[in-house]
């Protein structure tokens, strides 16, 4: 009797340790507050506070409910997930999928109950009883976010069986983007030498993840990332990936070496006896479990995959062996500050006409921002330019700043 009893326990006790983890790595209610200003007050979620959270997520509140039930719940998740016309008319099989799960509800919300386990709204395992916690209602909600392109946008986890090739499906389908007016513009305010460079991205790509426990690292070789992502896996390093694609225009120095001949994706052009490159690129955008993960990533680049002079050759090949196409000076950022205090300031000039989807990113130090809106302004009075404070690397300080190449 014993050795059964502690058998359940043990078993309850890793579903509890199971369930704890996913909400970890979901972190739900800190997703909806951040993005939709959703907080629940109390243990318990009252009516009120249920039907703004509906409203906010663009999903018609529920009526007629004077207490808030997990069926009453499931509604509204369903509707939040677009998924309500798909409840009803599926309607006539909702017995088949509650009696497989061995669910018992009342008939008017059967049709509903289905579809949230169907898609994984709720728990196979949930008794459909309980109190109804803030943290079970900001779980449900949030996996309905996701699943009408409402929450986060990602290829899949570091952790993930298939995520290389989900990576690599991503990063091969990249192609070119431009916004002509936006993109003249920007090379206009190179030219004025206000920035040493800029990149275009497109609002559809963003990951929209948890800025706090995000990094985005930039770079333009599709295989870099690929092997970035396996690095981080052997390392037992977790996080949320997604590809944000951007067309990169930047200040080329020849201490770097000779430019290299033009492809379809990178182009070096001389203009007024300066260097620029062309480069279709990406940021590929991390969400960590928490920003003690986060900080983790700064050791992981600087040991694989950061050129030194001390570890390089004559003609700048690697003595050590580093993942391929490492950057002498990489580039990871994140919009919440570090602890690590090698990290910098910079500014990321936003530089876009209002309401466009397309917009310019042109990094600064915060001396030289107001430099970067008024050549903005100089070139378009039309342009509108948000500056916005950022944490960098060390190393892609040092570039910005000029002070070294390493």
């Amino acid at each position: 009797m014993k050795k059964k009893l502690f058998v359940l326990l043990t078993a309850l006790l890793c579903v509890v340790l199971f369930q704890s983890a996913a909400m970890a790595k979901e972190n739900a209610a800190e997703y909806l507050s951040e993005y939709y200003g959703i907080t629940f007050t109390g243990y318990n979620v009252s009516v009120e506070e249920f039907n703004n959270a509906l409203t906010a997520l663009g999903a018609e509140p529920l009526t007629d409910v004077e207490s808030l039930t997990v069926e009453d719940a499931v509604i509204g998740a369903v509707r939040v997930a677009n998924m309500e016309e798909l409840a009803l008319a599926y309607a006539g099989n909702a017995g088949k999928i509650l009696d497989d799960e061995e669910v018992r509800v009342d008939e008017k919300y059967a049709p509903y109950v289905a579809i949230a386990l169907d898609q994984d709204l709720v728990d196979d395992d949930d008794n459909f009883s309980g109190p109804l916690t803030a943290r079970r209602v900001a779980g449900m909600l949030y996996r309905a976010a996701e699943i009408s392109g409402k929450g986060r946008h990602y290829i899949g986890r570091v952790s993930d069986d298939e995520i290389l090739p989900e990576l690599q499906s991503t990063l091969s389908a990249m192609a070119i983007f431009d916004d002509d007016t936006l993109s003249n513009a920007g090379i206009e305010i190179l030219v004025q030498g206000a920035t040493t460079g800029y990149s275009m991205k497109y609002s559809g790509y963003d990951a929209r993840f948890l800025e706090e426990n995000t990094l985005r690292y930039g770079h333009s070789d599709p295989t870099h990332a690929m092997q970035l992502v396996a690095l981080m896996k052997a390392e037992n390093l977790d996080a949320y990936v997604q590809i944000e694609p951007k067309v990169s225009v930047y200040e080329y120095m020849l201490d770097w070496g000779e430019p290299s001949d033009p492809t379809p994706t990178y182009a070096v052009h001389e203009m007024d006896d300066r260097y620029f490159a062309f480069a279709i690129e990406y940021d590929m955008a991390l969400e960590f479990d928490s920003p003690a993960e986060k900080e983790k990533f700064h050791d992981l680049i600087e040991t694989y995959a950061k050129k030194y002079d001390n570890i390089v050759d004559e003609d700048g090949n690697p003595t050590k062996p580093l993942l391929t196409s490492s950057w002498w000076q990489p580039l990871y950022y994140s919009t919440t500050g570090m602890k690590n205090a090698e990290f910098k300031e910079l500014v990321d000039n936003v530089i876009a006409y209002k309401g466009d989807t397309y917009s310019i990113h042109s990094f600064s130090v915060p001396e030289d921002s107001d430099a970067v809106a008024e050549a903005a302004k100089s070139v378009d009075a039309n342009l509108t330019v948000t500056p916005r404070t950022i944490t960098v690397n060390p190393a892609f300080y040092r570039y910005i700043t000029g002070e070294d190449h390493q």
